[in-house]
């Protein structure tokens, strides 16, 4: 859950990755629920130095943004996660 973060608008991608001054700040509220339950699996690459263990399941994810006197808020019917997995994973030089 996230309640009142508060997140810049740079207006346009060139404004923002110049580092260019915000035009305001909008405000976001953002709920986002998984259910587990799903496969567990193992991963493992060596070569990348990586391994990891995933559980699959649902998730769903509802926000809303403020700015002004505007407001957006994400349609919720008809959502659909393509994948919705949590991770536990060692890299680097925690791989082993």
């Amino acid at each position: 859950m996230l309640d009142n973060f508060a997140i810049p608008d740079f207006h346009d991608i060139v404004n923002s990755l110049t580092h260019g001054n915000p035009v305001g700040t909008g405000v976001v509220d953002m709920t986002m629920t998984w259910s587990g339950g799903g496969q567990a699996s193992h991963v493992r690459n060596a070569r990348q130095r990586f391994t990891g263990r995933r559980v699959t399941g649902t998730s769903h994810v509802s926000w809303t943004v403020t700015m002004g006197g505007f407001s957006f808020t994400a349609a919720e019917s008809g959502q659909n996660s393509l994948t919705s997995e949590v991770w536990k994973e060692r890299n680097g030089v925690f791989f082993s």
